[in-house]
């Protein structure tokens, strides 16, 4: 019984599904069989069960998974921990933003990091928390600055802050000269917005469903700057944080109104894969973004603001 073996049954219980497994691990599926039953050898019990949907963990599954994940956070920490004492902060960081973070706080967090590590080499980019989980989960990306809708036992996420989201229209009438808005009258105009999966979509249909309200969206985007290009165009209105419309809203295109009803806000986290933990320039990061969160401009509620 080894880690390798205990990491990927992990996987194999998180995604109900060998293949999909097999894909996030970066290794063939054969491979992956071949280590499951290693495992269920050493335990001398079966640990899956095939079903017609993929496979689940027997009684006897749960209980090695329970305890498989006690083992990998110690070997995660120990991992941290000894990568934390090399004095030279140089390397690599790949790093995901959000698309709004990215607008509102990635040029103030890279100035200041590279600043404080010129040795180290940023690949930085902006991209929808859902794929950047998923990115992540398979190593391809070191660390998310993310709005996680379901994070999952193998990431592990940091909480920074949280911020509220507003009501993005056309600078226009009958939106221009309004101070706010309720959320029947933002869900009564169709809404540009991403796809379900996106947990800003999420957000919006968790508050709308309590009070009866459906949620319209005649066109679904990823890109952040299209969806506010396509408001400022009267095509349909939004949900942003404010941070993220400032500089349509200082060029005359955008109004953005707090809704005076209802409160929707999200957390934003830190976010890396268990598997993967992080080196000793991501660690750098990690610290600065853990130290600055509260200074960086455009923060809601940032002492920056003040």
């Amino acid at each position: 019984m080894d880690i390798r073996q205990l990491r990927s049954f992990v996987h194999v219980v998180e995604t109900g599904s060998l293949s999909a497994a097999a894909q996030r691990l970066r290794v063939t599926q054969p491979a992956l069989t071949r280590q499951i039953r290693l495992l269920e050898e050493e335990t001398g019990t079966p640990l899956l069960v095939r079903t017609g949907r993929g496979v689940r963990p027997t009684p006897a599954g749960l209980d090695v998974e329970r305890r498989a994940r006690r083992v990998l956070a110690e070997f995660e920490a120990l991992a941290i921990e000894m990568r934390a004492r090399t004095a030279e902060v140089s390397g690599r960081v790949r790093l995901a933003l959000a698309p709004s973070i990215g607008a509102a706080l990635g040029g103030a967090v890279l100035e200041r990091f590279l600043a404080l590590h010129p040795a180290v080499k940023v690949e930085a980019v902006t991209v929808l928390s859902a794929n950047a989980r998923d990115a992540l989960l398979r190593g391809r990306l070191d660390l998310g600055l993310i709005f996680p809708d379901v994070p999952g036992p193998n990431l592990r996420v940091e909480p920074l802050w949280s911020e509220s989201l507003c009501f993005v229209a056309p600078a226009r009438p009958p939106w221009t000269g309004r101070t706010g808005v309720t959320l029947a009258e933002a869900l009564a105009e169709p809404l540009i917005l991403p796809a379900k999966e996106h947990g800003l979509r999420a957000t919006v249909e968790q508050a709308a469903a309590p009070r009866g309200l459906s949620v319209h969206v005649p066109v679904e985007l990823a890109s952040m700057n299209l969806q506010l290009d396509l408001v400022a165009r009267g095509m349909g209105c939004s949900v942003f944080p404010a941070a993220a419309c400032r500089l349509g809203v200082a060029a005359g295109a955008l109004t953005v109104l707090p809704f005076t009803d209802a409160e929707l806000r999200r957390q934003a986290v830190l976010a890396w894969a268990r598997d993967y933990p992080p080196d000793r320039a991501t660690l750098a990061l990690i610290e600065l973004l853990r130290d600055w969160a509260d200074w960086l401009p455009g923060v809601e509620g940032s002492r920056a603001q003040a």
